[in-house]
């Protein structure tokens, strides 16, 4: 399996992820992830499991969250095995109003294991893309210095 057909083929999980989000929908959320998934948010909570992915979104999607848009898109991916791919997945999420409105990057890692003929997130670890400018040194040295006492 290539990188190019491989990406094609987790392209329909992204695709699925970004609508349920859309939506507002945790279950479905939860629905593209293995039923023992290690999920971690942007904030760095972990969670496991699918109850606990449609719980964590569920709480979001009702609260900070709210009307909010996301869109995942692969950036790269490293094909493991047959069953298994890791994939650099960035988001643009837009949320409308509350204590966290605006615009908000990410990048997450991702492991997607295929199950019967679809793939499923295994693992799911999120952070916030603070350095997206050309001079990443500059941005990792401001961002680290600020969180100094």
């Amino acid at each position: 399996m290539d990188a190019p057909s491989t990406k094609e083929s987790i392209q329909p999980t992204i695709d699925a992820l970004n609508a349920a989000w859309n939506r507002g929908d945790g279950e479905a959320f939860a629905a593209q992830c293995t039923a023992d998934v290690d999920f971690i948010n942007l904030l760095g909570m972990h969670v496991k499991g699918r109850a606990a992915v449609t719980g964590l979104h569920e709480t979001i999607f009702k609260g900070p969250f709210a009307g909010s848009t996301l869109e995942f898109s692969i950036e790269h991916v490293r094909v493991v095995s047959n069953d298994a791919v890791v994939a650099i997945v960035p988001g643009d999420l837009e949320i409308p109003s509350g204590p966290v409105k605006g615009h908000l990057k990410t990048v997450a890692t991702a492991l997607f294991v295929r199950e019967g003929s679809e793939w499923h997130v295994a693992s799911f670890q999120n952070t916030k893309r603070e350095a997206t400018e050309p001079n990443f040194t500059r941005v990792m040295v401001e961002t680290v210095s600020e969180k100094q006492p």
